[in-house]
C-alpha cells in the first residue's frame, strides 16, 4: 500500500495527532491533494459550493471520511486500471460507491458512521476482481467465455480457478493493507450480509443492495435475485418501488 497514505492515517488513528497538521502534510502532496479534492467534490458528495483546499474537505465530510477517502485512493493507485477490464471494474466500482452512499445518507440519515463508511466500503467491494485481473488478466475473459458457454455458476468457477472467491481475496489483501475491520469485513461479506457480525450487518446490506442495483440496471440480475430480507430492509415490496429507486439514483 503506498507509504505516503499508509502515514497519512496512521496519524489520523493517532490521537496526540494535530488535525492542521495532517492537514499540511495532505496538502503538500499535490497529486494526492489534487485526486482527494476531485474525489470529494464529484457527485457522490452533493457538496452545495466546491471544496477548495484539504482543511475545508475535513470540514465537510470529517477525519473518517477522509480516512476512507485516503483508503479509496491509495487502492485505485495500487491496483491501476490499466486494461479494458479493469476500467470496467472500477467503472462498476465506482457506480456501486455512489450509490452506497446515497442509499446510506437516505436510508440511514442518523447513523453517521454507516454514511461515513458506506462510500469506501461500495468502492471497494469488488477489489478482489480487480486483483485477480491484476495478477491473471487473459483468465479473467476466457473465465466470462466459458461461463456464457458452459452455463456455469460464477461464484463456483471463480473458487474453482483463484482457489477462493473474490470477496475472500479482497478481504485478505484489505487486512494485509491494514484497512479498520468494518472495510475488510463488508468486502468479505457483501454478497452474503446475513452471515455478517450484527454490528455492520446494515451497512453490508446497504453495499449488497447498491451492487444489486448497479447490475440490475446493466440486466445482469432480476427482481426475483434480490434478497428479500434486504428488500424488506429497504421497505420494498415491489418491482417498481425498486425501479423508482434505481431511476432515481441513476438520474442523481
Amino acid at each position: 500500500f503506498p507509504e505516503n497514505i499508509a502515514h497519512i492515517n496512521s496519524l489520523l488513528n493517532n490521537k496526540d495527532s494535530k488535525l492542521s497538521e495532517i492537514a499540511s502534510l495532505i496538502s503538500s502532496d499535490v497529486a494526492l491533494s489534487a485526486d482527494l479534492l476531485k474525489l470529494v467534490n464529484s457527485a457522490t458528495f452533493s457538496l452545495q459550493s466546491p471544496c477548495h483546499s484539504i482543511p475545508e474537505a475535513v470540514k465537510f465530510i470529517g477525519t473518517r471520511g477522509i480516512k476512507n477517502l485516503l483508503f479509496s485512493l491509495g487502492s485505485i493507485q495500487n491496483l491501476g486500471d490499466s486494461t479494458a477490464e479493469q476500467k470496467k471494474l472500477w467503472s462498476h466500482s465506482y457506480k456501486v460507491g455512489f450509490f452506497s452512499y446515497n442509499i446510506a445518507k437516505n436510508y440511514f440519515s442518523t447513523d453517521r458512521q454507516i454514511i461515513d463508511d458506506s462510500y469506501v466500503c461500495g468502492l471497494l467491494h469488488d477489489m478482489g476482481k480487480i486483483i485477480f485481473d491484476v495478477a491473471h488478466p487473459k483468465i479473467t475473459e476466457n473465465l466470462k467465455q466459458t461461463l456464457q458457454e458452459k452455463s456455469l455458476n460464477q461464484n463456483l468457477f471463480e473458487k474453482i480457478v483463484a482457489g477462493q472467491n473474490h470477496a475472500e481475496i479482497g478481504a485478505l489483501i484489505a487486512k494485509k493493507w491494514n484497512f479498520p475491520s468494518v472495510v475488510v469485513e463488508t468486502i468479505k461479506f457483501h454478497h452474503t450480509p446475513e452471515l455478517s457480525n450484527p454490528n455492520i450487518k446494515k451497512l453490508v446490506s446497504v453495499i449488497y443492495f447498491a451492487d444489486m442495483l448497479a447490475n440490475y440496471q446493466s440486466k445482469e440480475v432480476e427482481y426475483y435475485q434480490f434478497d428479500e430480507d434486504i428488500l424488506a430492509l429497504f421497505n420494498i415490496e415491489s418491482e417498481e418501488q425498486l425501479k423508482k429507486i434505481s431511476e432515481k439514483l441513476e438520474t442523481s
